[in-house]
């Protein structure tokens, strides 16, 4: 039988500012953060520089969890985790060491070997994933159509999904999770108000009420839960004013609550604590950089006469294409290439996967002008037709932090060496 020292907690607060969360809970008397900032701290960081090329969350996740960097593990990509050939921590812990482990909405991840798990929820992005055990994909199915539909939502499938969620709820008999639920939310909707920021904010709520209360009862002893809602809100809201936008304050005090409810689902005495964010970011009006998103991608690949496709969209400008045959890959890609803006400049930067895949990415990140058209063999449309500008209010830096408690780290690693630390510690 495991002894409780031996048992760990990975919070992994993505792309979080230290300095802006600290700012703002004394701003906002946020107790449970502030507490959590005067631990231990260790600065992390990346040789990758270009954000979109590997100064990403989506490779620096894997990076930590597999324990090498990109030059290694060779995924680039958001979604194709099943790519690196090296095995996540929590496989090698389960194989080697025996533990349990249980592991909810972590980023570019993939189950492995169900070995020693108690709980997968895989992020709503990495589509070919299934989550563990098998009724946490109902719970999964609202939150993968939202995150890769939500400038351009069906709401019949919306409804669908949202069913799907009840159903988990009602056969769980969970009625205590579900009206404190019901209570955020509509609590929100007098606060912020209802919208994609909000519903990933209670999105997190949600996942660490079942996580703590899986912990709690199964008592794993490698516990981590993904977090996402600073790093949308510090992308969207993040602004110079000594006021705090109202979406942020939401997100902000949810957050506090969120640690409160992880630090007291431990014993904070013996259980090993980690707060990691795997890199940080700064303000986007320090170098400029403009992001995009399809508001319909169907509609796009459409326009430029591409069909019978399966797509598959990622958290900002890019996708995985599937044909149903190699030579309408082939169309698709000729296409996709010769795609250009008015200006001269490429649209797309266009990468074969397989026979059969393409996998895109919107090769703009600066302003571009309302007049702006797009030209594809011989047809002119309006750029802001299909894209829409996220109005960026924070970008990734190389930089990252880990804020510990009952682990001895270094003072300076590189994120990959993060693997070995937690390894070491069972």
């Amino acid at each position: 039988m495991k002894n409780q020292k031996e048992r760990m907690l990975i919070i992994e607060l993505n792309e979080f500012s230290p300095e802006f969360l600290e700012e703002n809970s004394k701003k906002l008397n946020l107790k449970n953060i502030s507490k959590i900032l005067n631990f231990k701290h260790t600065s992390t960081f990346t040789n990758e520089k270009k954000e979109f090329q590997g100064l990403d969350p989506w490779v620096q996740w894997v990076s930590i969890h597999n324990g090498v960097p990109l030059s290694d593990h060779g995924v680039k990509r958001l979604g194709i985790s099943s790519k690196t050939t090296t095995n996540q921590i929590w496989n090698n812990l389960a194989k080697n060491k025996k533990i349990s482990w249980m592991a909810i909405g972590v980023m570019n991840s993939r189950l492995g070997n169900k070995e020693g798990c108690i709980s997968f929820f895989p992020d709503p992005w990495s589509s070919e994933e299934k989550a563990y055990p098998e009724e946490l994909n109902d719970l999964l199915e609202l939150p993968r159509y939202v995150s890769k539909n939500y400038l351009s939502l069906d709401y019949i499938q919306l409804i669908k999904k949202s069913f799907k969620t009840l159903k988990f709820f009602l056969r769980k008999r969970n009625l205590n999770l579900s009206k404190i639920m019901a209570i955020k939310l509509l609590k929100s909707f007098f606060l912020p108000g209802i919208n994609i920021h909000t519903l990933t904010t209670l999105l997190d709520y949600l996942l660490v009420l079942y996580f703590c209360r899986e912990k709690s009862n199964k008592k794993p002893d490698l516990s981590i839960i993904f977090l996402n809602h600073i790093a949308h809100l510090q992308h969207h809201f993040w602004v110079k004013s000594s006021n705090i936008h109202p979406q942020m304050k939401h997100g902000l005090k949810i957050c506090d609550e969120i640690i409160e409810k992880l630090l007291k689902s431990i014993n904070e005495d013996k259980e090993k604590i980690l707060l990691i964010n795997a890199l940080k970011q700064k303000r986007s009006d320090e170098n400029g950089i403009q992001v995009y998103r399809q508001i319909n991608p169907k509609k796009v690949l459409n326009k430029l006469s591409i069909n019978d496709v399966k797509i598959e969209q990622n958290m900002t400008n890019d996708g995985t294409l599937t044909f149903g045959s190699e030579s309408k890959a082939d169309k698709a890609y000729y296409i996709l290439s010769k795609c250009y803006l008015n200006t001269g400049e490429k649209l797309f930067f266009v990468e074969r996967i397989s026979k059969f895949k393409i996998f895109i990415q919107l090769n703009i990140n600066h302003m571009i002008k309302k007049e702006t058209v797009i030209i594809s063999n011989k047809k002119v449309i309006p750029f802001y037709e299909l894209f829409s500008n996220l109005s960026r209010t924070g970008s990734h830096i190389p930089d990252g932090d880990i804020f510990s408690k009952n682990i001895e780290i270094s003072e300076r690693i590189e994120n990959h060496e993060v693997y070995q630390y937690i390894y070491d510690s069972f």
